[in-house]
């Protein structure tokens, strides 16, 4: 039977014939039991959902932990390369952040209850199949659950690995007597939009000759030539380009193609899947005879999951995935061909001289036609290897619900380069004789190699125990865990640990947990590199209590808490902003010049400590409350959830800031403190009203991070500490000076030898009569939003679905100092709005400024705007076959949709063609930002 689930969040009651596996028991002898399939009408709600947690899984009325989960159902099926991207709004406490939009993935961003360090290394972990693995280049066929941790009990299972959080992926598995084939083909495009709006050549020169006059020096460009630029009366001349819209595409391709085979008998359960992605990039004009340089990114996925149970108490397992990347990249990168486009000034040269040379100047030689067609290509082939091996034996002959378990992972990742080289030449024929400029080079291979090979493997073997003894059950497990991680150029990475899980439930009303890890790295200090890491967990289901249990309006209700400490790994880094392997230890570096002031010539070869060990170095500690509440209405029609968290994170690394006479460095020191608390929040309804049905998910989380303790070296207005993570220190801007006698009125300016009416008015802050830097002030404003939401609605009626989910944040700003005076010269239309003497009363900008405009380009309060955004994520309309129809092709189902992600946003940047969350997309040399439009089809057999 075709699935009703609409792809976007149907959750709560949904009926359908299922075929659910039961365990019966044989008899005592030997505890053994079988497997037998009934057909049931079951009706799921939230409360009887598996939950994957760490190498396990619990119901929902057994999990104490704070944890949101979704399913495969609730996906948008969109052919992106960021897997995680279809992630965005759907999970509380979870925020996505897209940091860059070009194909092929490493585009992102994560947070779990906002960003709780300063220091590098806060980002959560992936985990596929309980493993730490990359997840973005997955295909979405692959995935069966995603599960966000959050508190210490889900966390420290992974000792000293889970102390930002966890995003846990479980791949699909076979199933008894479901076997099915599903074929999935998609195809559309990605859609370029804000981008920088360039001046065209008329616009370019006139505001150049403004921003001279405003310092007094004449003009750059006389009018014959403004009035060649405007008439266009030789191209040549006076050449007139728009780079954009000659260069890069509106649209590009992208289709996607998926097969999938699943099933299983009492013996052996399967699931198989191989996919296709191919997305392509945004350039014009980059096919020659010999090669195309186009920016592309083609993926091939392959998965198999095999579970045999070689006896009745004995389990086999294999989860392998394989992938291959081909990605393809200009030969002198995207990112610079993007940096020209967006930088050249519109007059620089034509494209290509009368005789079909391409055009140039000594000042301006790379040509944008000759980058594309004139550079070569490369190519870089990633290959990905992620396989598992389980056993589970089960020990009833030693007591009932004992279970030994072996979990053996090898990962390998290795990337191959290769491609084309050559280079051109551009001549300017303006000038006599005609200037040639750069070296042609013929066509030739690029050095074909590989560039990196990295081999992980992961080793977990240990016990559980599963047993109720009347109104008691217990639930336990203990691991240990090695993982070395291996390449030819570092040292390798090691990590061990012992762990253990405890659940304790009377009368499945009151539960209580442990978690604990005793966990260690080599990237400490013999006899200081192991920690123990407890957790606890309690939960009240108050619903099963007598007082409860006939509530015609409560169905369910639960209160849960926890609290532990976590740990993390913190990279320590040395003063050059390198990271430091075995901080411990002192290093020597052969170096020229006196050693702590011997007698020794500036050309001597001496041993230079850089940086001095620290034997003390250690990892960060995170003590985390947390406080929650489930609770069901109206027949499980309308659940919410609840958490409250507080969390203190000590010892994170920062500089030392030893005084200089001490003559050495030490890499880093556990120094700060940060403190964090908030909420989050989920809630769902669903209705069924006829043939109509309607449900709804929302999400929202808060998160404040105060830094309480951070060494610094800087002037009390200026401290970090007391204010939020990612702050800054910014002028605070009072105005536009309207004339020169505010001027001589006014504290004197320092941040440029020229200030003149038209530039910025700042706050003398220490009030000692200079604008200088020590005025610059300590602020909240952050681009880490403080508040983060979701909500997504889902409507079926008969045969048609649709879905929406949206993304908002608030409380973040970012600062546009740096778009505002991007472009050719630092001029682009968003400045044409600049105060000149004509426009003083109306204008909002500053003067422009071609040199010394240090004053108005300085981090200032006047270029900081909200980076508040609500975005439409994703929305999936869809038709799916009726059954009578299915039966009568003899197959299980089709459906057909149209799917968009990133669709539209409400954000007040809009009106400056800037996108609040990538705000640097399509200027400097930034990938443009693309909204994704895709038709696909799913048929199933």
């Amino acid at each position: 039977m075709f699935c009703n689930l609409i792809s976007l969040g149907a959750t709560a009651q949904v009926a359908r014939q299922v075929y659910k596996s039961k365990e019966i028991d044989q008899g005592e002898k030997g505890g053994a039991k079988a497997k037998v399939l009934s057909k049931t009408d079951e009706t799921s709600t939230h409360t009887d959902q598996l939950i994957e947690i760490p190498f396990g899984t619990r119901s929902k009325e057994e999990l104490n932990y704070a944890v949101s989960s979704l399913r495969y159902e609730q996906l948008t099926k969109v052919p992106i390369s960021n897997l995680s991207g279809l992630l965005a709004g759907r999970l509380s406490g979870f925020l996505f952040s897209w940091t860059g939009n070009q194909p092929g993935g490493g585009n992102v961003s994560y947070q779990i209850r906002g960003k709780s360090s300063y220091a590098q290394g806060a980002s959560p972990i992936f985990l596929v199949d309980g493993i730490e693995r990359d997840f973005e280049d997955m295909d979405i066929t692959e995935i069966e659950s995603v599960t966000v941790l959050k508190d210490a009990p889900a966390l420290n299972w992974y000792g000293l690995n889970g102390g930002n959080g966890a995003i846990m992926v479980t791949t699909k598995r076979g199933k008894i007597g479901t076997n099915l084939i599903t074929v999935d083909a998609q195809g559309g495009f990605q859609s370029a939009s804000n981008m920088i709006r360039p001046l065209n050549s008329f616009d370019f020169a006139t505001m150049y000759n403004q921003g001279l006059a405003n310092v007094g020096q004449a003009p750059a460009f006389d009018e014959a030539t403004l009035a060649g630029y405007q008439n266009q009366s030789d191209p040549y001349l006076y050449p007139d380009n728009n780079y954009l819209d000659r260069f890069v595409k509106k649209h590009a391709p992208t289709q996607r193609y998926g097969l999938t085979f699943s099933g299983g008998s009492n013996r052996v359960r399967y699931f198989s899947s191989v996919s296709y992605l191919d997305q392509q990039g945004l350039f014009r004009e980059t096919k020659t005879p010999n090669y195309n340089s186009n920016y592309g990114y083609r993926r091939y996925n392959f998965r198999i999951n095999l579970d045999y149970d070689v006896t009745k108490t004995l389990t086999l397992s294999l989860l392998a995935g394989v992938r291959s990347e081909v990605r393809n990249d200009v030969g002198e990168s995207a990112s610079t061909v993007f940096n020209n486009l967006y930088n050249l000034p519109p007059n620089a040269f034509p494209i290509l001289n009368a005789d079909g040379s391409y055009g140039g100047t000594s000042v301006y030689q790379n040509n944008p036609l000759g980058q594309l067609q004139g550079t070569g290509f490369t190519r870089t082939t990633t290959n990905v290897l992620l396989a598992s091996i389980m056993a589970d034996q089960k020990l009833d002959f030693i007591t009932r619900g004992l279970s030994a378990n072996l979990f053996f992972s090898y990962d390998g990742y290795g990337n191959y380069g290769d491609g084309l080289t050559e280079n051109y030449a551009v001549f300017n024929q303006t000038v006599t004789p005609v200037q040639t400029y750069r070296t042609p080079l013929v066509m030739a291979y690029r050095t074909a190699a590989f560039q990196t090979n990295t081999k992980n493997n992961e080793f977990w073997l240990g016990l559980d125990y599963k047993r109720s003894f009347g109104e008691h059950k217990f639930n336990a497990s203990v691991r240990g865990q090695q993982y070395v991680s291996a390449a030819v150029d570092r040292i390798d990475y090691r990590t061990r640990m012992l762990v253990g899980r405890m659940d304790y439930s009377f009368r499945s009303s009151y539960m209580l947990g442990f978690t604990g890890s005793y966990s260690g790295s080599e990237n400490y200090a013999p006899g200081s590199r192991y920690g123990f890491f407890p957790a606890v967990a309690a939960g009240w289901l108050m619903s099963n209590e007598d007082f409860l249990k006939d509530s015609r309006v409560i169905d369910y209700l639960k209160l849960r808490a926890s609290y532990g400490r976590s740990g993390n790994i913190g990279p320590t880094y040395d003063a050059n902003g390198n990271v430091v392997r075995l901080p411990y230890r002192t290093l020597f570096t052969r170096d020229a010049g006196p050693f702590l002031g011997t007698t020794f010539s500036t050309s001597t070869t001496a041993r230079l400590v850089s940086p001095a060990g620290n034997p003390l170095t250690t990892w960060e500690k995170i003590d985390r409350l947390n406080l929650g509440t489930d609770i069901n209405f109206l027949k499980g029609a309308l659940s919410f959830s609840l958490d409250y968290f507080n969390e203190k994170r000590t010892d994170i690394l920062g500089p030392a800031n030893l005084p200089g006479i001490v003559g050495i460095a030490v890499a880093q020191v556990n120094s700060g403190r940060v403190d964090s608390k908030g909420f989050d929040f989920s809630g769902t309804f669903s209705k069924q009203f006829g043939k109509l049905s309607f449900s709804t998910n929302a999400n929202l989380t808060y998160a404040k991070n105060i830094i309480v303790k951070r060494i610094e070296n800087s002037l009390p207005t200026q401290s970090t500490i007391g204010h939020y993570i990612g702050g800054g220190n910014y002028y605070i801007a009072e105005g536009i000076f309207q004339n020169q006698a505010e001027i001589n009125a006014s504290p004197r300016q320092t941040l440029a030898s020229l200030v003149v009416p038209g530039d910025l008015k700042y706050r003398d802050v220490n009030n000692d009569g200079l604008i200088d830097a020590n005025d610059a002030a300590a602020a909240d404003y952050t681009d880490i939003p403080k508040m983060y939401y979701g909500f997504g609605l889902n409507i079926r009626y008969g045969q048609f679905d649709l879905g929406m989910q949206f993304q908002g944040v608030e409380g973040r700003t970012v600062n546009l100092v740096t778009h505002f005076h991007a472009g050719p010269n630092g001029l682009n239309q968003l400045l044409l709005d600049s105060w000149t003497p004509a426009s003083a009363t109306t204008a909002t900008l500053p003067r422009v400024g071609i040199s010394d405009n240090g004053n108005n380009t300085a981090n200032s309060t006047f270029w900081l705007y909200s980076g508040d955004f609500l975005k439409l994520r994703a929305a999936e309309f869809g038709y799916s076959t009726p059954e009578a129809f299915n039966k009568r092709l003899r197959f299980k189902g089709a459906r057909i949709f149209m799917s968009g992600n990133n669709l539209f946003t409400i954000s007040k940047l809009n009106k400056l063609g800037i996108d609040p969350e990538t705000p640097n997309a399509g200027r400097f040399s930034s990938y443009p930002y693309v909204k994704t439009y895709a038709i696909g089809i799913n048929l199933k057999f």
